[in-house]
């Protein structure tokens, strides 16, 4: 009876221990941007998948009743499998979170499994390739996919925005020199019209408004423009601006770094090193661009990056990963210098700002950045009180850049912001 009453006792404290999860949870600020928490996140990218097949170079947003899909593709730079979860948060216009709950804007319980997933193989970085199909949304308008671990949404990994349009504005454009005379050599205007046809608009300088995208950078959007011209008996409004307000400089085509093979130096490339532990991969020592006359060598992708693997193996599981090392020659100058493109969404972090390094006399900023096999394209940017932002670029109006206007709409009575208008185009048309 004695025992029994100590296993009884026993069974009792040990149901009542509190259980220690493998790895604490991490209360992380919820932002509401494509923002990457852990350093152990590696490639990401949200690309339509259309007749089944992905495009890499087309941007998150797809039509609301459209056969699109959009599908999460990211990597895990670890050899540890984890448990993930997905959820989606609704948007408004300008990105802070909406007030709409789950059940208003998705028709299945907001906390998506995340199943398809593989090893990479004969990698110098070990890493795990992740895909998931996004379930569509049932209304139009900005979202944010957050994937964390363990069905814990506070213990975020990476956020990434994307957009759903029902198309229902129309929207007509042209981009021509600045209105402004000394900035005519430098700059692109910005030129459109909508027409919002039978939508019900009390006030259309408030519940209509237009964003402008320069090659999808969310950085340097133009927002809050007003319209010149309004009939409101035709539905019609008219953006044409003889000031700055929309215009963007045209910045210069881009440069590259062709790393789609680790076997050999591809171009702009300097030299392939393989340490047994990490592949190194400084590129060229780039020039300032500042005072060289425009000249279209190439016709790039406005920035973007396609992962590609042209050594032996499956793609993405054999594509390695390469700590690439960027320079630029130039003097120190008053600011801080990054290297941006899509490949890090343009933004500028620590991870991504270039330090400024002598040696024997000569100067040049340089960064290291991990980065899959794969083609990018980049520039570099400026953060300075006395130099513009493509101080080492050069700015000029025949630059070939790719333009998204985004109409977004407020019902009357609504609390959400619907993306009633999408149109994407280029500032230059090549054949």
């Amino acid at each position: 009876m004695k025992n029994l009453l100590i296993i009884v006792i026993c069974l009792f404290f040990i149901q009542c221990e509190p259980v220690t999860p493998q790895q604490s949870a991490v209360n992380k600020k919820m932002i509401f941007d494509n923002f990457d928490y852990e350093d152990i996140v590696g490639m990401v990218r949200i690309n339509p998948l259309r007749n089944g097949r992905l495009n890499e170079l087309e941007n998150p947003i797809i039509s609301l009743n459209g056969a699109d899909r959009l599908v999460l593709e990211f990597d895990l730079l670890t050899d540890q499998f984890e448990n993930l979860s997905a959820k989606i948060y609704h948007c408004n216009k300008d990105w802070t979170g909406s007030v709409l709950r789950d059940m208003e804007f998705l028709d299945q319980i907001n906390n998506y499994r995340i199943t398809a997933f593989d090893y990479s193989v004969n990698t110098v970085q070990p890493y795990i390739n992740y895909r998931f199909d996004i379930p569509r949304p049932i209304i139009s308008g900005n979202y944010i996919l957050s994937v964390f671990r363990r069905s814990n949404p506070k213990d975020v990994l990476f956020n990434r925005k994307f957009m759903i349009t029902n198309g229902i504005v129309a929207i007509d454009q042209t981009v021509r020199v600045s209105t402004t005379i000394d900035l005519r050599e430098e700059n692109q205007q910005i030129e459109y019209t909508i027409n919002y046809g039978d939508l019900i608009v009390n006030a259309p300088t408030e519940d209509i408004s237009t964003v402008i995208l320069q090659n999808h950078n969310w950085n340097t959007a133009i927002t809050d423009i007003p319209p010149t011209l309004i009939r409101t008996n035709e539905g019609f409004m008219e953006f044409q601006h003889f000031d700055l307000q929309t215009n963007f400089p045209g910045w210069n085509e881009f440069r590259f770094a062709d790393l789609r093979t680790l076997n050999m130096a591809g171009r702009n490339v300097s030299k392939i090193s393989n340490t047994g532990d990490a592949i190194i991969a400084p590129l060229l020592l780039d020039p300032s661009r500042e005072t060289t006359p425009y000249s279209l060598n190439i016709r790039d992708i406005n920035g973007n990056f396609v992962i590609q693997n042209n050594d032996p193996g499956e793609i993405p599981l054999n594509a390695d990963y390469a700590k690439v090392i960027f320079s630029l020659n130039s003097e120190p100058i008053n600011g801080d210098v990054f290297v941006v493109g899509q490949f890090n969404n343009w933004q500028m972090t620590d991870a991504n700002k270039m330090r400024y390094i002598e040696n024997g006399g000569k100067g040049r900023y340089q960064a290291n950045l991990l980065m899959k096999q794969g083609y990018y394209e980049y520039h570099y940017f400026v953060k300075s009180p006395s130099l513009p932002d493509y101080y080492f670029e050069g700015s000029h109006f025949p630059t070939e850049n790719e333009y998204e206007i985004l109409v977004y709409y407020r019902r009357p009575g609504n609390v959400n912001d619907e993306l009633v208008g999408y149109k994407k185009f280029k500032s230059i048309e090549l054949n």
